[in-house]
């Protein structure tokens, strides 16, 4: 029997029904997690944040697990929580009794917990913790007086014991924030999850999502141990929306640059115009600085970057240097920005200036660095739109290169025209990663890239006619040919929202109205290998030199299994506290776990003779070994 019919056979035997969902010849396991009855309230917006979500949020060392609001006829809308099994999968805790719903909001990770708002009835919209368990969760701190709840949002967490968050009070409430006719301002708060511990923090008008949200990321970005936001002045009347950054504290808390400044005259520049700069597009740049985009009169959008300080606040390139009849700048632009570097770059949406069209462009950031990679390259006397213009989506490091979607023509008469199509590049050259619609006419638009356990997993936003739209799609490495996993309707899946649920792919169905489920798909490709392709999805603090540092001394330290070949059982040298020993076969397949072993010895009588992959977690470092059993 061939593996991948064996695999649907046990997918079909294990969840039942499962097999008219999961397409032949997939491999591995589908779960649907909801029980009849419920309703998953996850909205559709291809983003990492938004009112209604699916969160990740955990600890290597703990697992991961999923939360998202959901309803039924008995409790309403409540909080839910997966670990991906059926039996996993629960309601946390019925926050307003009975059939009303606790309107669950603006969940987020904060280490293994998640925060969120929510209304038990009495207080409003307020700030609520939870670590997946009913005793676990409560509301940390009534922040608006006499119930009228203080809607907080855009949770982000800034260090590992803390997170900042935007929230109204009857303080702020005096002020306009100019936004929109008679809102209210939100200032900045932080809290490490208990209510003596959570405090106002700067008096600021804060914005969430803000000007221009186009980002599929997150509109605040933590960078180290400081957080960059969207803010004006308490006032609202000198500097427009910026960027502000803050440390935790209140000395720390600042506008980093008034970027969109005005002078009308030279001679009174204080007295010039303040616009919003139209903060968007931020990144993470490996913890050193920020990426983002911003606006200018003289340069209209362009790609910037930030240290949190001024001075190292500045434009990266001006990429379209050309002005408008108004005399303002036309501007490149960067949008569609990878939520991650690679390779030491951000990729994303750029102007190439040579040809004035819309391509790949990458930077690291420095100053004038920034290049322009084709992927359509018809001339321009091929006509306008598609046509020309590469259109790249945001994409993810996967097997070495940065995978993403592209555009390279739909002009059937001429050559290297395969529509929207997946795409990667190495860093110095664009390669079509497959025509899976086949056709300059037709396309694959690859949506919501997400790598899980060393395969890509999206969903196609192809025409109905393919009969492939909105399902999940996956390919086990750069060169392989894309797989259909999902078969639920003829028309359209409706699938939405992919994220790694450690290792594993959890995903929805349906509009938040008319939702059609949510679901676990398991999976590991003949060639994985745990040592190399176990997810790691823990906050990451470091810079790229603090990292190499840690390691080369961790890389000095040995480390051995003795003995190896070994029959009844190992040992081994780690330093200091061992959380667990997982070992796999080379099919990637978990055959043992043993959880903070005694003596730092581990008995494999039971497993058969061949070669394994041992993943030991300690508290501070993980090691990797090969272990034959004879």
């Amino acid at each position: 029997m061939k593996k991948s019919t064996f695999l649907i056979l046990f997918a079909l035997l294990s969840v039942g029904g499962v097999f008219a969902q999961l397409n032949e010849g997939a491999g591995g396991t589908l779960v649907s997690l909801l029980p009849d009855g419920v309703t998953a309230k996850i909205e559709t917006a291809q983003k990492k944040a938004k009112t209604k979500n699916l969160v990740v949020a955990g600890e290597k060392s703990k697992g991961y697990k999923a939360f998202f609001a959901a309803s039924d006829a008995a409790h309403g809308e409540e909080l839910w929580v997966t670990d991906g099994t059926v039996a996993g999968t629960k309601m946390v805790k019925d926050i307003q009794p009975g059939a009303a719903s606790s309107d669950i909001n603006e969940i987020a990770r904060f280490n293994d917990k998640v925060v969120f708002a929510a209304n038990d009835g009495t207080n409003g919209s307020e700030l609520w913790i939870s670590d997946g368990t009913e005793e676990g969760t409560y509301q940390v701190k009534q922040i608006h007086d006499f119930g009228e709840g203080s809607n907080p949002n855009a949770f982000t967490q800034i260090n590992e014991t803390q997170f900042v968050f935007r929230a109204k009070s009857i303080d702020s409430e005096e002020y306009d924030s100019g936004s929109a006719a008679g809102a209210k301002q939100y200032w900045l708060w932080i809290s490490d999850g208990t209510e003596a511990g959570t405090s106002l923090l700067y008096e600021c008008d804060t914005r969430w999502p803000g000007q221009d949200n186009g980002s599929y990321h997150y509109p605040w970005m933590r960078v180290g141990r400081k957080v960059f936001f969207k803010a004006d002045v308490k006032e609202g009347v000198t500097k427009g929306e910026e960027l502000w950054v803050t440390d935790g504290t209140p000395a720390g808390t600042k506008m980093v640059k008034d970027i969109n400044w005005e002078v009308t005259n030279p001679e009174t520049p204080d007295d010039g115009k303040t616009r919003n700069s139209a903060i968007d597009q931020m990144v993470n740049f490996y913890n050193e600085k920020l990426f983002f985009k911003a606006w200018t009169p003289d340069a209209g959008n362009e790609p910037w970057a930030s240290d949190g300080t001024e001075e190292g606040t500045y434009m990266i390139a001006d990429t379209d240097p050309t002005i408008n009849d108004a005399g303002i700048g036309n501007g490149g632009n960067m949008t569609e920005v990878g939520q991650f570097p690679y390779n030491g770059k951000v990729y994303g949406r750029g102007w190439y200036a040579d040809e004035r069209t819309i391509q790949l462009g990458c930077t690291d950031l420095t100053k004038g660095n920034f290049t322009v990679l084709q992927v359509n390259k018809n001339p321009l006397s091929a006509g306008v739109g598609a046509k020309i213009n590469g259109w790249p989506d945001p994409g993810v490091e996967f097997d070495g290169v940065y995978m993403f979607c592209g555009q390279s023509g739909d002009d059937p008469k001429l050559e290297g025209n395969y529509g929207g199509e997946l795409h990667y590049t190495d860093g110095e050259n664009v390669y079509l990663q497959s025509d899976f619609e086949p056709g300059a006419d037709q396309s694959n638009w690859v949506k919501e890239l997400t790598v899980a356990s060393g395969s890509a997993y999206w969903w196609s936003d192809s025409g109905p006619a393919t009969g492939h739209r909105q399902k999940l799609l996956r390919i086990d490495d750069k060169e392989s040919t894309p797989v259909l996993v999902t078969n639920f309707d003829p028309t359209s899946d409706e699938i939405h929202t992919l994220r790694n649920l450690g290792g594993d792919l959890i995903f929805s169905r349906g509009d938040i109205n008319s939702n059609k489920g949510l679901y676990c798909y398991s999976y590991r490709k003949p060639t994985f290998d745990p040592a190399k392709e176990t997810d790691n999805l823990d906050i990451e603090y470091r810079t790229r030199d603090e990292i190499t540092a840690i390691e080369s001394v961790a890389a000095a330290a040995k480390f051995a299994i003795f003995p190896n070949p070994a029959s009844d059982k190992f040992s081994f040298n780690v330093e200091g506290k061992v959380i667990s020993v997982k070992i796999f076969d080379l099919t990637g397949r978990l055959v043992k776990t043993e959880l903070q072993p005694d003596n730092h010895s581990v008995n494999i009588s039971t497993l058969q003779k061949g070669i394994y992959q041992v993943l030991i977690t300690g508290a501070e470092n993980t090691h990797k070994s090969t272990l034959i059993v004879k």
